[in-house]
């Protein structure tokens, strides 16, 4: 095989596996936050944290607005339009069908460190990183920092020389981390809201 076609396939590996991250990320966590929804959980089966920052989030462009615009009466219109989204913060309503995944994950779930912080603490799951190193036995924030990367030199600046060595680190170290996260989360899940809501 030309050297250019295996190192190629090499490189679209590390793609494919960040990719394969990042649809795991949101796989996971989009799951947890439909199950609860669709199986008429009470607001308190989700962090109050986690609540409190949707219904936030939910306001930010009415405020963005009324900052640069001044205008209370668009303010006022637009909070009472979205009132369902501080029915979250009544424990024990059930949970109401809202964008939680767009609000809460969606920005976040490019498999970064930061991300991954910010993501697991905005569904109550902080130092994510910390349990998953303690978990795997490995300085994760490093690995993932490294793998990240390398990911981040091939999409944006001159491609490297990854060798299948390399390749085969990469998948261990993916499987290793999915299935560390998946433990933590799930207990996270049923301490929570409860192992009926783990799809």
């Amino acid at each position: 095989m030309p050297t250019f076609v295996r190192d190629a396939i090499f490189q679209n590996c590390v793609f494919q596996l960040s990719a394969l991250l990042e649809d795991y990320l949101l796989d996971l966590t989009s799951q947890w936050l439909s199950g609860l929804t669709a199986g008429g959980a009470a607001n308190s089966a989700m962090p109050l944290l986690t609540r409190a920052l949707f219904a936030a989030r939910s306001q930010e462009e009415l405020h963005r607005r009324f900052i640069a615009l001044g205008d209370e009466t668009e303010l006022a219109i637009g909070t009472s339009q979205q009132l369902t989204a501080f029915g979250l913060l009544r424990d024990n309503d059930p949970m109401p069908v809202l964008d939680l995944v767009g609000k809460l994950v969606k920005d976040k779930k490019f498999p970064s460190i930061h991300n991954l912080d910010v993501l697991f603490r905005r569904l109550g799951r902080p130092k994510m990183i910390q349990a998953l190193s303690k978990r795997t036995k490995t300085n994760a924030e490093l690995a993932l920092r490294a793998f990240m990367d390398v990911r981040n030199v091939l999409a944006h600046e001159d491609p490297l020389s990854i060798t299948d060595v390399d390749v085969g680190r990469y998948f261990a170290q993916i499987e290793s981390w999915i299935e560390g996260i998946d433990r933590e989360f799930y207990g996270h899940v049923v301490k929570t809201s409860g192992a009926q809501y783990w799809q």
